[in-house]
């Protein structure tokens, strides 16, 4: 049976004496780090936030400075003509354009097609146009137009979102006809 030089008691008291330095240590870190925070903490409340109160209250004397500069006169000029750019800024963006629609059927009307008569809906984005056809084939051929793009023809045309024929009839070996273009909002926009 092996020896042991010192008893039970004596190794407990060993290794108690090591780990009890720990928590001591634990606690003064963690004071150290409070009290570190608190007095941060106050330094930023008293010292900066006097430091930026006094640099706010420095940009509001020159502000009024600045104000006191611009008579009362030129004030309510600005003021009226800020207004009036509003008002036509508001104006101007609820305004409808037309100026694309004639560009546009120039592009897509065939050459055997012409229309004698044009009739715009805004309100319902409706355009009603009649006109002559050479045959039923250029008809065809127009109503086709409706319906491609003129810069791509592979793709659908953006301006045009549908096509009605109301009527088609033979009058004098022409082609009259009546059809209803469903048109795009941005056709209307700047």
């Amino acid at each position: 049976m092996p020896q042991y030089s010192q008893n039970v008691s004596e190794q407990v008291m060993k290794s108690d004496k090591l780990g009890s330095g720990l928590p001591w240590g634990l606690l003064i870190f963690s004071s150290f780090v409070f009290v570190l925070s608190v007095l941060a903490y106050f330094g930023l409340h008293v010292g900066y936030a006097n430091y930026l109160n006094s640099q706010i209250s420095l940009k509001e004397q020159a502000i009024s400075q600045l104000t006191s500069k611009v008579t009362p006169e030129a004030q309510n000029t600005f003021a009226t003509f800020y207004s009036r750019l509003a008002n036509y800024k508001n104006l101007s963006a609820a305004h409808i354009y037309t100026d694309k629609i004639f560009p546009m059927l120039e592009g897509i009307t065939n050459p055997s097609v012409y229309y004698n008569n044009f009739d715009l809906d805004i309100s319902n984005q409706k355009l009603v146009l009649s006109g002559l056809a050479s045959n039923y084939e250029a008809l065809g051929q127009q109503l086709y137009q409706f319906d491609r793009d003129p810069n791509n023809p592979n793709n659908k045309n953006p301006m045009i979102t549908g096509y009605i024929l109301n009527q088609s009839r033979v009058v004098d070996g022409l082609v009259n006809f009546q059809v209803t273009l469903t048109l795009s909002s941005k056709l209307f926009t700047k």
